[in-house]
């Protein structure tokens, strides 16, 4: 019921958007029903994901048009992000060597060939597959739920992010940079298994949800299957406000653990890791404050008996002015007593316009805070555009 009601709210006044993507195209609501700003996620965007993209509760078959060629045609969309304009101001402090500067215009970041939807009561299918060749990044997950008739059991397979049910996702971002403490990999260059503890590997995931507690449980072997026999594991667990002046506002908690490996048979030859996450996400109408505060630990990083810990921090905050005008602002460091090549701080604003709620266009200054103490800087203006047909 919780679903069907979020969907009548929105209807009261929907928002115009031209060439609109799948999920508009089959359930015949606005872009705004699903996303904040898009891609973040709206609560009850949120809730249909978990439900395999069903808005009834427990699923429902889905209505089709047909069988032929046409209705397929409603599940599909394509996604883009054009770089329209980049500046790195690479500077050298405390000398007098002039600043390098490098400019970007019109690149191509990434487009995709997007599915979302339930094409089968039940059964779902995520997929963003990159067409930029030899440069781009293809997420995916087919997802069976609902199984037993109860919430509390849907199992996924394919290739998604750990951090997708937390309180802040690395890939469902109001702002476009990556964040930088889920971007830590394991190990050093030399690890054949290496993870991160935001991004994505071909994984398998049981989770569910009653009322306001969800968990999660997955397993994925790492970077390459066939060189991990031990695998990597995490599990999630969450809680939702589902109702008053902060409804959609949660707290998240993740632990993520396994082995990372190299190519020698001693006993050097493995890196036992672990990442605790600790998220929250406050929800007041047209305002979010949103953050999230990670552990890493490994025995073996240098796979020469040396031990690393690291801390990461990240604190955001957004704004929808109206439904066209949005601004953000972050701040993030990643600190290491045991590995100054870990050490960085960004503070980033960020402002988006959306003529359409389905083309975005954002600008934001990066502005590198020193915290390695190299005495170099890299900032970064950059304004790109994004859109889903």
């Amino acid at each position: 019921m919780a679903l069907v009601a979020a969907v009548g709210a929105v209807l009261v006044a929907p928002t115009p958007a031209l060439a609109v993507p799948a999920f508009a195209r089959v359930n015949n609501l606005p872009c705004a029903t699903c996303h904040t700003s898009f891609p973040k996620l709206t609560t009850f965007g949120e809730n249909f994901m978990r439900n395999g993209f069903q808005v009834q509760e427990g699923g429902a078959e889905p209505a089709t048009q047909g069988k032929g060629f046409a209705s397929a045609l409603d599940f599909l969309a394509f996604r883009g992000r054009m770089k329209l304009f980049e500046s790195k101001d690479n500077q050298t402090l405390l000398t007098t060597e002039p600043n390098a500067t490098v400019t970007s215009i019109g690149t191509n970041e990434q487009t995709y060939l997007y599915v979302a939807g339930s094409a089968w009561k039940n059964i779902s299918v995520w997929m963003e597959n990159s067409l930029v060749a030899g440069g781009g990044t293809s997420n995916y997950a087919l997802g069976f739920h609902n199984l037993g008739g109860t919430s509390l059991a849907n199992i996924r397979f394919g290739r998604f992010t750990n951090t997708e049910w937390l309180s802040v996702s690395n890939q469902k971002r109001f702002l476009d940079p990556a964040y930088i403490a889920y971007g830590v990999s394991t190990s050093n260059a030399t690890g054949r298994d290496r993870v991160s503890s935001g991004g994505a590997t071909d994984s398998v995931e049981l989770y569910g949800n009653s009322g306001p507690a969800f968990y999660g449980v997955g397993y994925t072997p790492g970077a390459t299957a066939n060189a991990n026999s031990e695998g990597n594991y995490w599990g999630t667990v969450r809680f939702d406000l589902q109702s008053g002046a902060i409804a959609g506002s949660n707290i998240s908690a993740q632990h993520y653990s396994g082995t990372d490996t190299n190519n020698t048979t001693t006993a050097l030859g493995k890196n036992k890791f672990s990442f605790t996450n600790i998220g929250a996400n406050l929800r007041l109408e047209d305002l979010e404050l949103y953050g999230f505060y990670v552990k890493g630990k490994e025995d073996n990083y240098n796979f020469a008996g040396a031990k690393r810990d690291h801390t990461g921090l990240t604190a955001e905050a957004n704004y929808k002015f109206s439904p066209e005008f949005s601004a953000a602002v972050r701040y993030e460091v990643v600190n290491s007593d045991d590995d100054a090549t870990l050490k960085k701080g960004l503070l980033t604003p960020g402002i988006v316009y959306s003529p359409y709620e389905n083309l975005r266009i954002m600008a934001y200054y990066a502005k590198d805070l020193d915290k390695d103490g190299d005495g170099k800087k890299s900032n970064v203006f950059l304004t790109n555009a994004q859109f889903a047909f």
